[in-house]
């Protein structure tokens, strides 16, 4: 036992010794030196970047490709919100909006530009406060008491709304208009007969579509 472990010993020491030998090439062109090469090469080393290895990347490489990630998301969305067009959501909730009150045998609202650059105003603003209150704390129709848009009014309403955006134009409309339909006081506010005009106003944030109608009867 003793002869054969002074043996495995001998060998490793002469082993580490030709690796040496090899590593300061003082043996190339030799053939002793081609010997300890071919011994060299008969020892199995295995390649960390070998085919069907599982490879764990540093720490920070990976922070980089979720970064890398991370922005080329925003990208996209920066982009999507360039090509949203306004009015095609703001058309089909008009025709939505028509069509229910033909549906439920009420006349028919028309569109009024005043209220449109009104109901514009109120989509922007809701992105700061979703409420049927102005950022500055005042009614939200003093929305058109406003030089550039002064409507005089009898009557008048309001329809907010907010909603990812995560179809086209036409099927966020239609979700943001069902949504009005299912909920009773936007419900009211769509069919109600005394409305005789509407303004329809969609703001996008690059996440979430927000929208407003604005409904008048004028004096």
């Amino acid at each position: 036992m003793t002869k054969l472990l002074g043996f495995i010993v001998s060998v490793l020491i002469s082993i580490m010794f030709g690796f040496w030998l090899a590593a300061t090439n003082i043996l190339d062109g030799t053939q002793v030196g081609q010997l300890l090469y071919d011994v060299v090469d008969m020892i199995p080393v295995p390649n960390e970047f070998s085919p069907g290895m599982q490879v764990d990347l540093p720490e920070e490489e990976t922070n980089s490709n979720s970064v890398n990630e991370t922005e080329q998301q925003e990208a996209a969305i920066e982009n999507s919100s360039e090509e949203i067009d306004y009015k095609i959501i703001e058309n089909r909730i008009f025709e939505l909006l028509n069509e229910l009150r033909t549906e439920v045998g009420v006349q028919p609202v028309t569109k009024n530009q005043l209220l449109k650059l009104a109901a514009d105003q109120r989509a922007l603003e809701t992105e700061e406060l979703f409420e049927h209150t102005r950022p500055d704390g005042s009614d939200p129709f003093t929305v058109l008491e406003e030089a550039s848009h002064e409507y005089r009014y009898q009557l008048a309403g309001e329809n907010l709304a907010m909603a990812t955006y995560y179809l086209d134009e036409l099927g966020m409309a239609d979700v943001i208009f069902d949504g009005w339909k299912n909920s009773e006081g936007h419900y009211e506010n769509m069919v109600k007969p005394e409305f005789e005009e509407v303004g329809i106003g969609i703001h996008y944030d690059g996440e979430v579509l927000y929208a407003t109608q604005i409904f008048g009867t004028p004096r």
